[in-house]
């Protein structure tokens, strides 16, 4: 039961990359996730939340302050702008201690997007001086993990003598490519021995994981996918480990918690890997987990299916404060999750991401010769509402999936269906016109450091 107080603690746990139809409480038949699936018991699980773009970048600014990617304009600066509010100064005016706890590296100085946080903590693998010893060599050996568990103990330790209320986010990269996860958990669901030379011959492969999707043999996508349910079962023991230690804290019922991811990930999908520019929009990508774990406040053990996104978290967490005023306005209407969990939720979803810029291009293509990019290397958007799914491409290469009969999207009916594809198209127009950059990203111009590019080259970006 939340504390009889005005101003509950709010803790959001996010899962980089993981997809939602992986979650055993979201119906996978290999138990990936059986603490996450005891918190679901308890908690409101949202079937159908959509993340507003196709990876961590954009969709961590939105997180940070409810707006659109095509509002904040964040795949074009890469750093919060001087003058944009965000969560957590609407959180820390609202009179909460804030804390970030970070293991990807656009939750940090990168970005700027640590700023106004009381206090923030980054795992140590992100720091390019422990990068080659702890991410090449020791991770691959199933040693260390992704800095999951050093996060999970310093954020118990960082609220054992916090003063009430406090708002804190856990940023997990446990299942984030290469999947090469703490072992035992790594090789939990393999098929078939996955010796340390195949698995070091896997993560060579996974360095260039579009040259993967061209090239990868049958075999390769199974050990894949069974490595990606390895990672998602070791993040979800660190949750198991977080609870518990919120639970002996006494601070368990007393908090608010979401989890939910940013995106997901293709995992041979349409011939497709990983996230971003070259993995399309498809479901896997774009449909993230989203539950919400708070007593009294949303109904225990139900599912949702109303249609919200990640910026209905942002809203959901200020109006908990009683200051969503704070956060900067949007042209999308945010929905507060408390009334989503039992009503309607939005009326559509959008996702979009930007084109590709020519020079990251075409690194891309001489890392990755066998891979066709020219369907991705344009703006990309997929408009959902009433159980469809338009995903139009600046290309010209535009498909229509009726995801409430076909949701593993396999038949395109863009062509026998063109009445539904031209309102579709016609609504996501209007939408894009209505949805314009906020006034402090004017004279923002796109910028591209290259000691942060070497930094997120070694996460597995670009």
């Amino acid at each position: 039961m939340i504390r009889d107080v005005e101003k509950p603690n709010i803790l959001l746990v996010v899962l980089d990359s993981a997809r939602a139809d992986r979650f055993s409480c979201y119906g996978y038949e290999r138990e990936t996730t059986p603490n996450i699936d005891r918190i679901a018991e308890e908690a409101t699980v949202f079937t159908e939340c959509y993340s507003e773009s196709s990876w961590t970048l954009p969709v961590s600014f939105t997180l940070l302050t409810g707006l659109a990617p095509r509002e904040h304009r964040s795949e074009n600066y890469r750093e919060l702008p001087p003058g944009l509010p965000t969560l957590q100064e609407a959180m820390n005016s609202a009179g909460y201690a804030s804390f970030l706890f970070s293991a990807n590296a656009f939750l940090g100085p990168t970005t700027g997007l640590h700023r106004h946080f009381d206090h923030f903590d980054m795992s140590m693998h992100v720091r390019e001086f422990a990068k080659p010893i702890l991410k090449y060599v020791t991770k691959r050996l199933g040693w260390t993990d992704d800095g999951g568990a050093g996060l999970t103990g310093r954020l118990l330790h960082h609220v054992e003598d916090l003063k009430p209320p406090w708002f804190g986010i856990i940023w997990y990269n446990e299942v984030h490519h290469p999947y090469m996860g703490k072992q035992p958990f790594s090789t939990k669901f393999a098929e078939r021995p996955l010796s340390l030379r195949r698995r070091f011959y896997l993560m060579s492969k996974m360095r260039q994981m579009q040259e993967l999707a061209a090239t990868g043999s049958e075999e390769d996508f199974e050990d894949i996918n069974a490595l990606y349910d390895g990672g998602l079962a070791y993040n979800d023991y660190l949750i198991g480990r977080l609870r518990k230690g919120l639970e002996e804290r006494g601070l368990w019922d007393d908090c608010v918690t979401v989890i939910c991811a940013d995106h997901g990930d293709m995992l041979g999908e349409h011939r497709l890997t990983s996230h971003g520019r070259p993995a399309g929009m498809y479901r896997p990508l774009i449909r993230v987990p989203l539950i919400v774990r708070a007593p009294d406040l949303f109904p225990a053990g139900r599912t949702s299916d109303s249609l919200v996104q990640l910026a209905d978290v942002t809203e959901t967490f200020a109006a908990l404060a009683g200051n969503q005023d704070a956060l900067p306005g949007s042209a999308v209407h945010r929905v507060d999750l408390r009334e989503a969990a039992t009503g309607p939720g939005r009326e559509h979803a959008v996702s979009e991401r930007s084109a590709w810029p020519e020079r990251s291009l075409r690194r891309a293509r001489k890392r990755n010769p066998n891979f066709d990019f020219e369907p991705y290397i344009g703006h990309m958007a997929a408009y959902v509402e009433d159980g469809w799914e338009l995903i139009s491409s600046q290309t010209g290469r535009n498909e229509l999936y009726h995801i409430a009969e076909d949701p593993e999207e396999t038949n395109n009916l863009i062509d026998e269906r063109p009445e539904i594809s031209r309102r579709m198209r016609e609504a996501l127009r209007r939408w894009q016109e209505r949805v314009l950059p906020h006034p402090v990203t004017e004279g923002l111009t796109e910028r591209e450091d290259p000691e942060v590019r070497k930094r997120l080259e070694g996460m597995g970006y670009f």
